[in-house]
């Protein structure tokens, strides 16, 4: 496109000092972004490995992120602050405590950020149905960030996917945001004030349209889960491959290409995960298997 501007998302990073397992697709990227900086770099949740148990982990995720030579934004992940509230996995679920962590290590949960003709708008979705006091400042925040947008396109974006093919769809366990969570949005969606809605939590890409608005599902940087489908079904026609997103606007259009460098690796943890809870995960993720373990240094120059 004539004049673009270039940014890249990512997502799902789940990073750690001490148990580094998905290090080597982050030093990776780095390396490709400083390369050539885009303007801005979104980051879609999920930076750290088990933030909502082990703050170090996302003090350890925002010192990688500041590495990037160029701006950067993040909205927080389920490993980052919580579940939602109900809960139906047996995660940790958000809290204020969790919440005040979050802010105080990587900073806001939610924000707008103006870039050309477009306003994108990042969102806690994690807050939805919490019943926390923030979830309600999150309402009217976003209330006054589209009002006052003006001209400018607008593109929402949160840690889960909004849903998988209708607005009132039953969701799929917390895989989406549920039905009554959809509301926040939904007049919004309905009075065509949002353009586009950036997600990742699922680690798969797509590119779908749903009820006239395109949805764009942000790869993992980490892991994939049953690449070849040998025992969890591809329910949400998502490519299951690590990846970014490469995004380019100018004036009120848009492009985006999901792109698998050949240099990260696929690492596949569905031995992890099968049997349907994350029991496995929590074990690795948070009992420091690599006791003897001191940390990566790292230069962030």
């Amino acid at each position: 496109m004539k004049d673009a501007i270039d940014i890249v998302l990512i997502s799902d990073m789940h990073l750690s000092r001490a148990r580094p397992f998905f290090q080597f697709n982050w030093e990776m990227t780095v390396e490709r972004l400083n390369e050539t900086p885009p303007e801005l770099v979104l980051v879609v949740g999920d930076i750290a490995l088990d933030g909502s148990h082990h703050p170090e982990d996302l003090a350890f995720a925002k010192a990688q992120l500041d590495r990037l030579r160029c701006p950067w934004l993040n909205v927080p992940g389920n490993h980052d602050v919580g579940n939602n509230l109900p809960d139906v996995r047996g995660e940790a679920t958000i809290n204020a405590e969790r919440l005040k962590i979050y802010r105080d290590i990587v900073g806001a949960d939610y924000w707008h950020h103006d870039i050309g003709q477009w306003r994108f708008i990042g969102l806690n979705s994690l807050l939805c149905g919490s019943g926390l006091s923030e979830e309600n400042e999150q309402r009217q925040f976003l209330q006054v960030s589209i009002d006052s947008a003006g001209r400018q396109r607008v593109a929402t974006l949160y840690h889960k996917p909004f849903c998988h093919e209708a607005w009132d769809e039953t969701p799929v366990g917390q895989h989406f945001w549920f039905q009554e969570a959809r509301r926040l949005l939904i007049p919004y969606l309905e009075a065509g004030q949002i353009d586009l809605q950036i997600s990742g939590h699922l680690h798969e890409s797509r590119l779908k349209v749903i009820e006239g608005v395109p949805n764009l599902w942000v790869p993992s940087l980490s892991f994939s889960t049953d690449m070849t489908f040998d025992w969890r079904p591809n329910l949400f026609n998502g490519r299951r491959r690590v990846g970014l997103v490469e995004m380019q606007i100018a004036g009120a259009r848009w492009s985006a290409k999901t792109v698998e460098p050949t240099e990260l690796l696929n690492t596949d943890i569905s031995g992890w995960m099968k049997g349907g809870n994350l029991a496995t995960y929590s074990r690795f993720a948070g009992e420091r298997p690599f006791a003897g373990f001191t940390g990566l240094e790292t230069n962030s120059d």
